[in-house]
């Protein structure tokens, strides 16, 4: 547990910031998290993603539910027993709330920080933030070394992933701009060439046979371009709760919060291994 008093917002609903939501959560924090606009999340079972379109979602035992007004957000915050999540652009009470951390990981969802939530500690998730610039510290989310505290300078994006085309990588795209209808359900085993939905008039097809990992949420305005489906290879790949790199992410972060609040050293290692 940090403290009882630490309250936390974190801006984005995609699955790592749900998990470190989540995490920070259950140590007795008071969590918050953000979302203006629809978020482009294709792993909607493994995240918060579907409160922002439904009201509430759940993972892993833990509701989220979005707060459309003042009294709601505050009770969520000081009850403690669901996470708010904020889906205007920017509100008063939001900006106003003497926010301890906040955790940004907005460009997971496909959207940017769009208020000025300012706080003591400023975090950001993955290769976007700059540590030093626009946060105090960055928690690395790929590459080789997940979970990493870098507190100078971006972390690295996995280089593998962008050599990897998207079809070999299982993911189906938007042909073109308009409204996603979708035909399966995130978990369903599907083969290769199968229906998964349309755009306006045009098919999605399966790019291979597997597992349904991931798939934009169904009415959702897509462009061109966009990541409309997953398909893992192994029907063992995990759709649903937390993942294990979501899990060692989310330890990360609540680590990192937990020395920078209570002012423990980094362990330095140069010289010693």
């Amino acid at each position: 547990m940090i403290s009882e008093q630490i309250s936390i917002l974190v801006l984005g609903l995609g699955p790592l910031a749900s998990a470190a939501a989540r995490l920070l959560f259950l140590a007795g924090n008071a969590v918050a998290m953000h979302q203006s606009g629809d978020p482009k999340v294709l792993r909607r079972k493994m995240s918060f993603a579907d409160a922002w379109s439904d009201g509430d979602a759940v993972l892993d035992g833990v509701e989220a539910r979005v707060t459309g007004r003042a009294d709601e957000f505050l009770a969520g915050m000081r009850q403690q027993n669901f996470i708010p999540v904020l889906t205007h652009r920017v509100a008063s009470t939001v900006e106003r709330w003497p926010w301890d951390i906040v955790l940004d990981a907005a460009g997971e969802s496909g959207g940017a920080q769009d208020g000025k939530f300012n706080a003591p500690l400023r975090m950001g998730l993955g290769s976007g933030p700059v540590a030093g610039e626009d946060c105090d510290l960055v928690i690395a989310t790929e590459g080789l070394d997940p979970g990493a505290v870098i507190r100078k300078g971006s972390a690295p994006a996995d280089a593998s992933r962008a050599e990897i085309g998207f079809h070999s990588a299982g993911l189906s795209l938007a042909p073109h701009d308009g409204r996603f209808r979708a035909a399966r359900d995130i978990g369903a085993r599907i083969g290769k060439g199968d229906l998964l939905g349309h755009v306006g008039a045009t098919p999605i097809v399966a790019p291979r046979a597997g597992r349904l990992i991931g798939l934009r949420r169904p009415g959702a305005v897509v462009a061109r371009e966009e990541k409309l489906a997953e398909v893992a290879l192994d029907p063992r790949t995990p759709f649903s709760d937390v993942g294990a790199n979501e899990q060692a992410v989310a330890r990360a972060v609540l680590l990192a919060a937990q020395m920078e609040v209570n002012g423990w050293e980094p362990v330095k290692l140069k010289g010693l291994v």
